[in-house]
């Protein structure tokens, strides 16, 4: 029996009043930690032991994210969690080595998109949508509400710091690495207001259904930034045949974004075998750094070929920050705009199959019992204003 989940289960029985769960269900950990599916006849509610919890974002700023995002986004086409209570628990409880945080939200639509890109059209330009949505609100409710607010220039000092530190490596060619020099040092790249952005988009946070985005988690790490932050990490998630329509259908549902977003994104794109391989270097993975060299090698040789014939650039896919170190960012083709057909449609929370979620126990049986957009309101003559 899958323990973990079955304490889960009891601690989240009686975190509300008004909530006496009488079946459980197991569900993927979507790299969070312990999660399970409670009911108790009238309503469901996720549990989750946030055992491997980003230490960079709050757990509890999540309610407040939650309440930003009410605010903002009123009539937004999608939804995002909203946490009903939150608790810690002490750490010889789960048997682990710090104080795990306990949550409990109400189920998200849809399911994560997963390991399988979005194909379709349909979806691609539906979280192109949602993105532009996300981009387009006024930042100051984010800033008063004490969530990082990011630099235009400063996120440009940040990306050449890295540059050089990866030069230090000796695994980056020297065509690549002037070309990212020469890209990143542009004045003009860097002319854009920061806007609210999502800040962890990746194959966990993107809930869909056959046809279009219906929900997005992660969502405490909120802040002001670059909007390419979150381009890049969704072109990630996206057929590279698709990725043409996605940025096409961003541009047309917001109008006013600055005119090198779509330029940003794409280098961001590039950027993330980089980044792993500073990552793999800190680490002394050594395995991974000589991945990381060879990945960056056979990128280069792709943008630089001498046959310009088929300029079809191989674009690594961005980590979109990633917690996991070991394995190495996708490739994309950079895309020609074709359609394909729909993906079979995923579930809900509700109704994912269960799996083991944090150690090797064996799985509980299935059921136990008695146990919105507002306005742009950018200026856009292209001057950052703190």
């Amino acid at each position: 029996m899958n323990t973990k989940a079955l304490k889960l289960a009891a601690v989240a029985a009686t975190m509300l009043e008004d909530f006496t769960p009488t079946q459980w269900v197991p569900l993927p950990s979507l790299g969070l930690g312990v999660r399970v599916l409670l009911d108790d006849g009238q309503q469901q509610l996720v549990a989750t032991a946030q055992t491997s919890l980003d230490r960079s974002a709050d757990t509890g700023s999540a309610a407040e994210a939650a309440r930003i995002y009410d605010t903002m986004y009123p009539h937004a086409g999608f939804t995002w969690p909203h946490l009903r209570a939150i608790i810690e628990v002490e750490a010889d409880y789960f048997d682990t080595s710090a104080p795990i945080t306990v949550t409990l939200i109400e189920p998200l639509p849809g399911a994560p998109v997963g390991d399988q890109a979005i194909a379709d059209i349909a979806r691609a330009s539906s979280l192109a949508q949602a993105l532009a949505t996300l981009h387009s609100a006024a930042p100051e409710s984010i800033s008063e509400a004490g969530f990082p607010v990011e630099d235009p220039s400063r996120f440009q000092f940040q990306i050449l710091e890295r540059l050089d530190q990866a030069a230090a490596t000796g695994r980056v060619p020297a065509d690549l690495l002037q070309h990212w020099e020469e890209e990143f040092e542009r004045v003009s790249l860097w002319r854009f207001l920061a806007t609210p952005i999502h800040g962890a988009i990746d194959e966990t946070s993107v809930y869909t259904d056959q046809e279009r985005v219906l929900a997005l988690s992660g969502i405490e790490r909120l802040r002001v930034s670059d909007p390419a932050i979150d381009l890049a990490a969704a072109s990630a998630l996206i057929d590279p045949a698709a990725v043409s329509t996605f940025f096409s259908e961003y541009r047309n549902s917001r109008p006013r974004a600055d005119e090198h977003v779509i330029t940003r994104a794409e280098l961001l794109a590039e950027f993330a075998v980089l980044d792993w391989l500073l990552e793999a270097v800190d680490s002394g993975d050594e395995e991974a750094v000589q991945d990381a060299g060879e990945l960056l090698s056979s990128f280069n040789d792709v943008l630089f070929a001498k046959d310009a014939a088929a300029p079809n650039a191989v674009s690594p896919g961005p980590a979109a920050e990633s917690s996991d170190h070991g394995s190495a960012p996708e490739a994309n083709v950079l895309p020609e705009e074709s359609e394909s057909e729909p993906e079979s449609k995923p579930q809900s929370d509700a109704g994912l199959e269960t799996e083991n979620v944090i150690d090797e126990e064996p799985e509980p049986d299935d059921v136990q019992t008695d146990d919105a957009e507002p306005d742009d309101t950018e200026p856009d003559d292209g001057v950052h204003r703190p």
